[in-house]
């Protein structure tokens, strides 16, 4: 029996499972949002707000930490390393968003639609837009609801000019009639 043996398997071999969290972690510290199943995003959900909870924290010892928790910054390439960068982007970016926030960085969104193949529920998980990015975000409805609102005040404007060249139009077009008419009946008249 299992009594007392928190977290999830998911389905897999202990290397494979620590290997699997730390992939899925590097790719969401990279690119901000992936797409996963849910048991996995749940799994890594730890993983991704430890890292932050450590770079927040913004000592050395932290960064040797989350240096351990997603594996060795030693690659066979010279000059790319994959983890470093991941690491400087969290200590430069997502940490410094956080600051004020205890906990809680991630979000889950499910998707209506499963995985095609094995029918596993899918879904989003990210980490949450820090303070200006939300205030940037009401800001730009704010403009667009003031240039509404300038719309709005060139309307009559506008449609009352409209009105008045259409009126003109109207008036335009009997006389332009009248003299197509008059130029063809000349036109008769000097064939004749």
């Amino acid at each position: 029996m299992r009594h007392a043996k928190a977290g999830d398997k998911l389905g897999v071999l202990p290397s494979h499972r620590v290997a699997l969290l730390r992939n899925l972690t590097l790719a969401l510290i990279e690119h901000g949002k992936i797409k996963t199943t849910t048991r996995r995003a749940k799994a890594m959900r730890w993983y991704a707000e430890h890292v932050v909870t450590l770079a927040k924290r913004g000592d050395l010892a932290s960064r040797r930490q989350i240096v351990k928790l997603l594996g060795s910054t030693e690659t066979g390439k010279p000059g790319h390393n994959r983890i470093r960068v991941a690491i400087d982007k969290v200590y430069s970016d997502i940490a410094p968003r956080f600051k004020d926030r205890q906990g809680g960085y991630t979000q889950i969104f499910r998707l209506a639609q499963p995985r095609v193949g094995d029918c596993a529920p899918m879904c989003f998980i990210q980490y949450l837009p820090g303070a200006e990015e939300t205030k940037t975000k009401t800001s730009d409805k704010s403009k667009k609801s003031a240039k509404e609102v300038k719309k709005a005040e060139k309307a009559p404007e506008d449609k009352a000019v409209k009105k008045e060249a259409k009126a003109a139009k109207v008036e335009d077009k009997p006389a332009k009639k009248a003299a197509a008419q008059s130029d063809k009946k000349g036109s008769k008249k000097k064939d004749s």
